[in-house]
């Protein structure tokens, strides 16, 4: 996703990470300082970051996501994909540009 968010830029692609720390028993201040950690190992620290307070039910229950992965939501709130490859946002990008011409 890295060098997707790098490709499309901000102004077509904000990437928004998920954090499920606390719905395996993580206090939230774990979390974050968890979620901290790895997002700055990874380079992506700039990245927005959501603590989820009940894990994957939130997850379910928002985005109705099952599990890890990448998935792809519109700027209408609609989920586009889920359990995505690079290859599979390209094309859904380019879908939804398509939409708004």
């Amino acid at each position: 996703m890295k060098g997707i968010q790098q490709e499309m830029g901000k102004d077509k692609l904000q990437v928004l990470l998920l954090s499920v720390d606390c719905g395996y028993g993580l206090n939230q201040a774990s979390a974050i300082a968890g979620d901290l950690k790895a997002m700055k190992r990874q380079g992506v620290e700039d990245w927005p970051n959501v603590i989820l307070k009940d894990g994957f039910k939130d997850a379910q229950r928002m985005f109705n996501l099952d599990g890890y992965g990448l998935s792809l939501i519109g700027p209408d709130g609609v989920v586009r994909g889920i359990d995505l490859f690079k290859d599979d946002v390209k094309t859904l990008l380019k879908d939804i540009e398509n939409t708004k011409s």
